[in-house]
This record gives structure tokens, C-alpha cells and sequence, in this order.
């Protein structure tokens, strides 16, 4: 039963050591642009990672400067970030990959560079918890929840998204077995990892009405939210002023997603076929996830999975243009709703494998991640 699941483990690693270069080791992953190099710390350059050439780079090159200096103290963090106080608030995995790194910088930005691998590989092996391999639909969910679109760009560009589930998928497993504490210590760190994982905080409370275990979990949810606070008031000492997050990353229900769509519709002529099919394929998936947990609301809204989906499903919803521009990004906000699909999915009806193929359509681009790598189409 486990032949599969060590197949597509194997096919991602083949996938990892494909970014591997022997001079600059897996910073590939990192997508550092030389159009930041003259504002990049001194000894992240010095430390020689790997730099796409005409280009702005992504958002880990910033996340993995604040990694060798995660007390904010460096003054060059002011100019080396796009936007200091927004990046600086996601300060968990950046901590990581300074405890994994020792403090060394080519060795932090090694460990930035990696910890989306290593994040993936801890997740696969949890999920099995949920979806074991027993038929084609369970197969197919737990493939769709760790090769689809979001979760292969989050793992590619060395983003916060797929640590964050980690967390959150941890904290869920934890609080099934009654180890409160250890549930909001997990979801503490997704909180510091990625300050939107708090829409998951339902993940806490119990399915029962017991008023004393409800006061217990909120307790517990007041006590995670601290390390957040305590870092938001660092940060706002360390950055004053407001953080400048977009504030077209909101929209009214899925005029966003609509847009994108048309537009990309329009620039067919210029872009080609294939990208269009991708975005409206993946597009359509995640409807289908968005629709399952609605419809599915009288009949799981006990289960804890339901709560954290149900809530990045309204999140979905409500994703505005700056994150439908690349819609791989919206596909990786909503990491937490896929697993939740696919986890709460049946898989003995008539109709599960069909569902299942139709809400895990995002799982087509992502394949083509691991045949063909973002960085390799680079001129």
C-alpha cells in the first residue's frame, strides 16, 4: 500500500535535486532577482546564491534576508525588503532556517532554501493519517493535496504557504486526540509563519457544547495569538508605520477571479493556448472545492477540517486582483481549503472519484512543475 505513496515521494525529490547547482547549492529555490541586488544585505551576496538575471526574483528572497537577521536588528533589512513590516511579521520560517543554518548565512539561506522540501515531506506523511492509499480517489486526493499548483509554487519559490499547512495540518492532528496544548502550540507557529493561518483558528474547538471545554479552547486560542502580538509589537518598534499590504488583495465574491479569467481569455493571442487552459482548469477545480464545502455544511460542520476549509473558502471567495494576477497564487492562499477537500472527500461512492478528479484539476499545472521547472522556461 505504501508502494505509491514512496513513487510519488521519489518523483518530488527528483524534482528537488533538479534545482540543485554545485556552486550555489538548492538557492535556486530562493528566486533571487538581480533587480534587488544592489538593495541585498552584504553578506547574503557574499554568500553567492544562485540570482535569476532579468528579473524582480520572488517573495522568499526577501523572507530568507530577514532568516540571517531574524531579531530585525541588521539596519540594511530597511532598504533590502520590498516591505519591511509586512515580510517581517511572517518571522517563523525565517527562525527555523537560522536555527537549521546555526547562524551561518550560506548555511541559513541553504536550510530557507530547503525547509519548503522538507515542510512538503512531513506533510505528505501526515496526510497518509487521513487519506491512506487504499483506492484510486484516495490516491488521487492525497496526490492533489501535495502536487497541486499552490502547493508546488509554495515549494518552488520558497514560500511561507506550505509550511503554514504544515502547522496547521499538525495542530488539527494534535486536537483529534485531545492534546490541546500541543494543538495551539502548532498553531501558534503557523500564526508566526503565516499571520493569515488565525482564519483557522476553528481547529480549537471541540465538537461537542460543553461550555467548560469551549471556554478551555478559547483559552487555548488567546494563548497562541500571544507570540504573534508580541512579535507584531517588535516589529512595529523595529518598522514604524502601517504595513503596506495590497489593498487590492480583497475584492467582492469572485469578481476577481471572473476578471482574470476574461483577461487571460484576451491575451490568448500572445500567451498561447496552454496557459489558458492551465488557469481555467485549476480555476474550476478550486470552485469545486469551494462548492463541496458548502454543500457539505450540515453534514461535517462538527469536523474540524470542515471549520478551517469552510473559512479559506469564504477567503477564496473574496481574493482579490492582486492575488488572482498569477492565479498559482490564489491556488497556494488557499492551501488549507484543498486539504480539507480532499481529507473530507468520501471515497467509496459512485460519484467520489469523479468529484475528486474534478476538484483536484490544479494537480494538471502542477505535474508540470515536476516535468518542467519554472526556472529551466527562463531565457
Amino acid at each position: 500500500m505504501l508502494l505509491f505513496p514512496a513513487a510519488a515521494v521519489l518523483l518530488f525529490l527528483c524534482f528537488v535535486l533538479a534545482h540543485y547547482d554545485r556552486q550555489t547549492g538548492f538557492t535556486r529555490f530562493i528566486y533571487f532577482g538581480d533587480h534587488f541586488a544592489s538593495r541585498r544585505l552584504p553578506e547574503v551576496t557574499h554568500a553567492h546564491p544562485f540570482v535569476f538575471q532579468d528579473s524582480d526574483g520572488y517573495d522568499g528572497q526577501f523572507y530568507a534576508q530577514i532568516a540571517v537577521s531574524p531579531l530585525l536588528s541588521d539596519p540594511g533589512l530597511n532598504t533590502a525588503l520590498d516591505s519591511p513590516a509586512y515580510r517581517s511579521r511572517r518571522i517563523g520560517l525565517p527562525w527555523f532556517a537560522w536555527l537549521a543554518g546555526l547562524g551561518h548565512t550560506p548555511w541559513v539561506l541553504q536550510a530557507y532554501a530547503l525547509a519548503n522540501v522538507l515542510a512538503w515531506l512531513a506533510l505528505a506523511a501526515l496526510l497518509l493519517h487521513w487519506i491512506p492509499p487504499a483506492n484510486a480517489t484516495a490516491r488521487l486526493a492525497w496526490l492533489g493535496c501535495l502536487f497541486g499548483i499552490g502547493v508546488m509554487m509554495s515549494v518552488e519559490r520558497a514560500l511561507t504557504d506550505v509550511p503554514a499547512a504544515l502547522c496547521v495540518a499538525t495542530a488539527i492532528f494534535l486536537a483529534e486526540r485531545g492534546r490541546g496544548i500541543g494543538a495551539a502550540v502548532s498553531f501558534a507557529l503557523a500564526l508566526l509563519t503565516r499571520d493569515i493561518s488565525v482564519l483557522a483558528g476553528g481547529l480549537l474547538l471541540p465538537a461537542n457544547r460543553n461550555g467548560r471545554a469551549w471556554l478551555y479552547a478559547a483559552l487555548l486560542g488567546v494563548a497562541a495569538l500571544v507570540p504573534l502580538a508580541l512579535w507584531s509589537l517588535h516589529v512595529r518598534l523595529r518598522f514604524p508605520g502601517v504595513p503596506s499590504a495590497d489593498p487590492t488583495n480583497f475584492a467582492l465574491p469572485f469578481t476577481a477571479m471572473f476578471g482574470t479569467i476574461a483577461t487571460a481569455w484576451d491575451s490568448i493571442p500572445s500567451r498561447g493556448w496552454p496557459g489558458f487552459v492551465f488557469q481555467l482548469l485549476s480555476t474550476i477545480g478550486l470552485c469545486a472545492q469551494f462548492l463541496f464545502l458548502v454543500f457539505s455544511s450540515r453534514r461535517l460542520w462538527r469536523e474540524r477540517w470542515w471549520r478551517v476549509g469552510a473559512v479559506f473558502a469564504v477567503l477564496f471567495a473574496l481574493l482579490g486582483p492582486a492575488v488572482w494576477e498569477d492565479y498559482a497564487a490564489a491556488a497556494r492562499a488557499v492551501i488549507p481549503m484543498t486539504l480539507a477537500f480532499n481529507i473530507l472527500l468520501p471515497r467509496d461512492q459512485k460519484w467520489s472519484f469523479p468529484l475528486c478528479a474534478l476538484g483536484n484539476l490544479p494537480l494538471l499545472h502542477g505535474l508540470d512543475y515536476l516535468i518542467s521547472p519554472i526556472w529551466m522556461r527562463l531565457p
